[in-house]
């Protein structure tokens, strides 16, 4: 594209050029004496030879925008061919993995190997019904450690979700534990006539869930979770 805008610029001046030294020459041609025909035919003449050199100039012009136009596609071309020779010889930068790209490829693979194991291509006797505890695909124990498949619903918990719940669960049901026992006893209500609580019970059940869940914080962490 500035090869072609090069190659217009140098013909326009051209032109301009040629066309102002034509009209220059028109005024000495109009006041110039004419003294009989044969003084006509020399007045002919000549402004056929200006008109002439004109058009000679106007072609100059046309052949040295050509010529500036070749030149710059022929510096353009050699400075892209120097670039491409400089991006050549540059080192390749080495790759590093970094940690986030270790546990990206680990989760890749184990989901394509796992959806693998669950296909129909793949057949093993222990993807018989009742020979293990466990899914094809969701091991429960991976290179002698639980995985986040036993953790069960809280698999998609993270530890620290699940050290919160844990210790949510366990003053609650502590509380209700010692409402129900000691300083509410519901049982010397029954005795009365009266009826227990329910809050209590309800809250003394989260007892051993924050035990559950405390676990499943345990392998949560193991599994970098």
């Amino acid at each position: 594209m500035q090869i072609v805008t090069v190659c217009l610029a140098a013909a326009t001046l051209a032109v301009a050029v040629g066309s102002s030294a034509a009209f220059l020459l028109q005024p000495s041609q109009a006041t110039a004496p004419a003294h009989g025909p044969g003084s006509r035919g020399f007045g002919a003449e000549a402004e056929d030879l200006k008109g002439a050199g004109a058009w000679g100039l106007a072609a100059a012009g046309l052949a040295l925008g050509a010529h500036a136009g070749l030149a710059a596609a022929w510096r353009a071309r050699a400075s892209m061919r120097a670039e491409a020779k400089e991006a050549k010889a540059a080192p390749a930068a080495k790759y590093v993995e970094s940690v986030s790209d270790a546990r990206l490829f680990e989760q890749v693979y184990m989901q394509y190997t796992s959806e693998y194991l669950k296909g129909p291509m793949y057949w093993h006797e222990d993807k018989m019904q009742g020979n293990l505890a466990e899914y094809p695909g969701n091991p429960l124990v991976r290179n002698g450690l639980p995985t986040s498949n036993q953790t069960g619903v809280f698999k998609n918990f993270s530890s620290n979700e699940l050290a919160f719940l844990s210790m949510l669960f366990f003053g609650i049901g502590l509380y209700g534990n010692l409402m129900f026992d000691v300083y509410d006893p519901q049982w010397d209500k029954v005795d009365a006539g009266g009826y227990f609580n329910a809050s209590y019970i309800v809250e003394s059940l989260l007892l051993p869930v924050s035990f559950l869940t405390h676990i499943a914080c345990y392998i949560q962490r193991k599994n970098g979770k």
